[in-house]
């Protein structure tokens, strides 16, 4: 497995597995089904009006990825079911025009070549892109399960009543936040020395954001602290 590492807003580092050439070809298939069913019901729809079918057909099948990844943040509908998404390099969100270099090399690594070189791309670069992705400086990552990304299991840790130790922490967002619950999670599951590297570098970055000074024996109550707070102001 590859993985690459992207910093959120914060300046924290969340390491993502990359996709690898495997779950690509099955994003491209769903999407190729999903072209398929389109195109039966254009023939239906439009069968007595060979202008109009060609139209529909044409512009469905040419722009498809490239609407769907501008339109919905780097995911066509078979990423989406896949949960993988088009990223850059440096973590932020692509811009059109990145996704539009992607899509005019798509027809010369896909379409012009039944895939053939985006594979051989893919499967040999270092974070697994093709053309398109090296020169818009992109690759695809498997995305966590979205329950992790959802607080709503921790609203019960918020107390109305508890004093708030560090206010400045709806600095964050509920992405950050996650990750904090991640770190905590990791060190009770898996206390060993990769573990504690994270939860270290984690709480340093957090103590430099809010201006406070930390105990180094108490990182993880430091951690757990935080994160009631957030939910008690946030929610």
């Amino acid at each position: 497995m590859k993985y690459i590492d992207i910093s959120t807003a914060h300046n924290i580092s969340i390491r993502y597995e990359l996709a690898n050439t495997m779950l690509r070809i099955l994003a491209w298939g769903i999407d190729t089904l999903i072209l398929l069913i389109y195109f039966m019901l254009v023939s239906f729809i439009a069968f007595s009006n060979i202008f109009l079918f060609y139209f529909l057909v044409f512009f469905a099948i040419s722009f498809y990825h490239l609407a769907f990844e501008i339109l919905n943040n780097g995911q066509s509908p078979g990423k989406r079911i896949l949960n993988i998404k088009v990223v850059t390099l440096h973590g932020r969100t692509p811009k059109p025009q990145d996704y539009f270099l992607r899509w005019i090399f798509r027809l010369l690594e896909i379409t012009g070549c039944a895939g053939v070189i985006a594979i051989l791309y893919i499967s040999s670069t270092g974070k697994n892109q093709r053309i398109g992705d090296l020169l818009a400086q992109t690759t695809v990552i498997k995305l966590k399960n979205k329950q992790i990304f959802d607080l709503k299991g921790l609203v019960r840790m918020g107390d109305k009543k508890r004093k708030i130790k560090y206010p400045k922490v709806t600095m964050y967002n509920d992405s950050d936040m996650m990750l904090v619950k991640d770190a905590l999670a990791r060190i009770k599951k898996t206390p060993n020395e990769q573990t504690h590297t994270f939860l270290n570098s984690l709480t340093q970055k957090i103590a430099e954001d809010l201006d406070e000074k930390i105990d180094e024996r108490r990182k993880v109550q430091f951690l757990e602290i935080l994160l009631y707070d957030y939910i008690t102001l946030t929610r």
